[in-house]
């Protein structure tokens, strides 16, 4: 019942916004109606089958249930939950409790317990959770198991005892048991499952609006049978504890919600008080357990069952919060780190770019005259033989002059795109100047490099290159000279090769043995 009121809540205000549609109106309507319900059907069971002898009821869900809901709801939902909870809890303390004057007192101080522990949940819990703190954690089992209790139970032992004559230091341990373990074993778990069912709605929302369907996580089947065998295997265990007579195998149960605390989900975590709960405390108040023998008073074997329900509770809850918190430490971490990576990649990838356009021509997509130098820096100290070119256009300044400088960009960017189809991949062609390029030739002769440019010379001259002021046909003059050990020398030589070919007429090339 009390999942079914966090998943009816879920489209309750659970941050500073909320919906003030009619759907969203719709919505808390239903949420609040369950919760009081809820709060109701608590109330009714309480006083008809959780206390004895005309006392206090001793078994209380209710306040930890109109907690977890004051906790989330926004001002109007924990108004509204407030005055309805407060009517229904009148109705059964009068119909089936101690009658209708004392059921305001005692509902007065139930109401005012749940607002307690509201407030203390959001001072401790609700901002974290379930990533809060140690100490967050004890204050808050300090505050529902002992403070909280123990300040209403004062006000309804007292009316109980002045009233009814009932004895008061029996209703007081009834009320701080039943009302403390409530507390702390309902709101973590109530909690944890509100924000659960909360992010699943909204994830289906937003994979609806994303995709127009919803396609379920892979991992979740996994997850989910995993959570069941826990959770079915709690109760197998406390099941086997409490109907037998031995009474070592009772830290079986505790060490198990430990280990849940560890290694589970924190919804199967916080679950496990709740579990021994439901199995621990009815079978020993009918008399089944290790712990029932000696007590001959129904009431004395619900209490202890209830103690070592709540002990379970505040045991395994700061274990919850710990490794919650640890948890979200290392994620924090992870995303850090997978931040600074990406950032230190982005970084690499940033200087490879401006190191690759520093030594680019932004023109022609060709290296530059500095990354050409360096590679014949380097090619000049290997051992291998290699020629380098020297590649002039002919008379390249009057095309810029006749047809402009757009059209003298376009015959660089022609030339540039047939000289790398002339030549191979091992060579390199360069811009090292307006319009003079320069190659280096691996592993050839200087007959060899001959062959190669003479190709180049005769392609471009039969080639009518097609610019926006028209049609235009240029030559190339080049001169080739072999790489010894000094690559200056080399260009150089190269140099001279060049304007003996202008001197002979361009459109050819020449070397130099």
């Amino acid at each position: 019942m009390v999942i079914m009121v966090l998943r009816l809540s879920r489209n309750v205000k659970l941050t500073n916004t909320t919906a003030n549609g009619p759907m969203g109106k719709l919505r808390s309507l239903v949420g609040l109606s369950a919760v009081t319900l809820l709060y109701f059907g608590g109330v009714a069971f309480a006083w008809l089958f959780g206390r004895t002898n005309e006392g206090v009821a001793m078994v209380w869900v209710s306040g930890a249930v109109l907690a977890v809901w004051l906790c989330v709801a926004d001002r109007r939902g924990r108004i509204g939950a407030l005055i309805t909870c407060a009517i229904v809890s009148e109705i059964g303390a009068g119909w089936f409790g101690p009658g209708w004057a004392m059921g305001a007192v005692l509902t007065a101080a139930s109401l005012g317990e749940a607002t307690a522990a509201a407030l203390l949940t959001r001072r401790t819990l609700r901002k974290a959770w379930p990533a809060a703190t140690i100490e967050m954690a004890a204050v808050f089992l300090i505050g529902t198991a002992l403070v909280i209790p123990a300040c209403s139970g004062l006000v309804a032992a007292t009316a109980l005892h002045l009233v009814k004559g009932v004895a008061f230091g029996p209703a007081f341990r009834a009320w701080v048991l039943g009302h403390g373990v409530g507390l702390v074993a309902i709101i973590p778990f109530g909690m944890t499952a509100l924000t659960r069912f909360s992010a699943w709605g909204g994830a289906l929302i937003d994979r609806r609006h994303a995709a127009g369907t919803v396609s379920d996580d892979r991992s979740r089947p996994s997850k989910v049978l995993a959570s069941l065998l826990m959770l079915a295997t709690m109760a197998l265990l406390n099941v086997c504890v409490f109907e037998q007579d031995i009474r070592w195998p009772l830290a079986a149960p505790l060490v198990f919600a430990l280990f849940a605390a560890v290694w589970a989900d924190v919804l199967i975590a916080t679950a496990m008080p709740v579990l021994v709960a439901l199995i621990a405390a009815p079978l020993t108040a009918a008399g089944i357990g290790p712990i029932a023998p000696g007590l001959p008073l129904a009431a004395d074997r619900l209490q202890l069952g209830l103690v070592y329900a709540g002990l379970v509770a505040c045991c395994s809850l700061p274990l919850v919060v710990e490794h919650a918190r640890r948890r979200q430490e290392i994620a924090r971490l992870s995303r850090s780190a997978a931040h600074y990576q990406a950032k230190s990649q982005r970084a690499d990838d940033l200087i490879d770019e401006l190191r690759r356009v520093s030594l680019t021509d932004p023109l022609t997509g060709l290296p530059n005259r500095r990354a050409f130098f360096d590679s014949l820096a380097v090619q000049s100290a290997s051992n291998e033989p290699a020629c380098v070119a020297m590649i002039d256009i002919d008379h390249f300044k009057q095309v810029n002059d006749r047809l402009g400088h757009a059209a003298g960009d376009t015959v660089l960017c022609h030339f540039s795109d047939l000289a790398r189809k002339a030549f191979r991949a091992s060579d390199m062609v360069a811009r090292i100047g307006g319009e003079e390029f320069a190659v280096i030739l691996r592993g050839i002769s200087v007959e060899q490099a001959c062959l190669v440019c003479q190709r180049l010379v005769d392609r471009l001259a039969e080639t009518q290159i097609t610019t926006a002021m028209g049609a235009v046909r240029v030559t190339i003059s080049s001169g080739i000279a072999p790489i010894h050990q000094d690559g200056e020398a080399a260009m150089a030589a190269a140099d001279r090769a060049l304007y003996q070919a202008k001197r002979e007429g361009r459109s050819r090339l020449s070397a130099v043995a």
